[in-house]
């Protein structure tokens, strides 16, 4: 994953387990990091976590915020 980080991207990554249950954040799944930021777009947030949890199916945890009002 470290090879498809730009510059300008602000988006943290980490690999590991992932609890869906206690997160209070918003988030989806996803099989790609593609996938997540097409996503943010589709929901109008902002991509801020890619958790790579190692999982055979769906192995992408999409982290998002809403946009800071400026």
């Amino acid at each position: 994953m470290k090879s498809g980080n730009r510059p300008d991207d602000d988006i943290k990554r980490s690999k590991g387990k992932f609890d869906f249950v206690n997160d209070p954040r918003q988030w989806s799944i996803a099989a790609s990091e593609a996938n997540c930021r097409k996503l943010a777009k589709a929901k109008g947030k902002r991509l801020v976590e890619i958790i790579d949890t190692e999982d055979d199916l769906l192995p992408i945890v999409c982290i998002f915020e809403d946009y800071k009002n400026e």
